[in-house]
């Protein structure tokens, strides 16, 4: 199963003292409120009326919508999270739940020269060639624009090199973006997992 931050176990030790308050508990209308059962300052809501599910709090506000009832749309998957499908659900600006990171971009321009150039038997050539990589990634802009114009514009060619160049980023199929999930999104979707597991388990306990 994908693995993603923070960890379930992280999530966890974050709400282990945390309890739930209702607030509104009618029908498909829900206000409940979770926070450190002794008080304190980090709190957050989930919110529902036919159709719509939002959380906020100290976290990020995300709104969802797919069914009249969203604790089922989200109770399906358990205590599972599906962040790929969800975010698709969010109407209130779904590209916030990824950012980019200009680390996880080095790292994914540097595996994709190692995968393409895996079979070279010039060892030295190939060592070369990295480290002419390493060295143009740490002299490009570090944002987003600066990765777009450093896949479309890097080539290396060492002297005497005919055409084509020694590599390449191959914009035709699936290159580096630097792309992740936002930190603070699988924050709240477990948060999100998590609340309707409490809530369910407290109307078992109603008489």
């Amino acid at each position: 199963m994908t693995e993603y931050e923070p960890t379930q176990e992280q999530f966890e030790q974050d709400v282990a003292n945390w309890g739930m308050e209702t607030l509104l508990d009618t029908g498909l209308y829900r206000h409940l409120r979770f926070r450190m059962s002794s008080g304190g300052f980090r709190w957050f809501d989930i919110v529902t009326w036919p159709g719509k599910l939002v959380i906020t709090g100290d976290c990020e506000t995300y709104t969802f919508a797919r069914l009249e009832d969203m604790f089922e749309f989200f109770r399906s998957s358990g205590r599972s999270i599906n962040p790929g499908y969800w975010q698709e659900k969010i109407c209130d600006g779904s590209d916030r739940a990824r950012d980019f990171d200009w680390d996880r971009f080095c790292a994914e321009a540097l595996a994709e020269f190692d995968s393409a150039t895996a079979n070279e038997t010039d060892e030295e050539r190939r060592a070369t060639a990295r480290r002419d990589l390493e060295d143009e990634l740490d002299e490009a802009d570090p944002d987003k624009f600066g990765a777009i114009q450093f896949l479309r514009n890097y080539q290396y060619r060492p002297d005497g090199y005919q055409e084509p160049a020694y590599f390449w980023f191959d914009l035709s199929e699936s290159p580096p973006d630097g792309e992740g999930w936002n930190y603070h999104y699988i924050w709240c979707c477990r948060a999100i997992a998590w609340a309707i597991e409490q809530y369910d388990a407290q109307k078992v306990k109603a008489p």
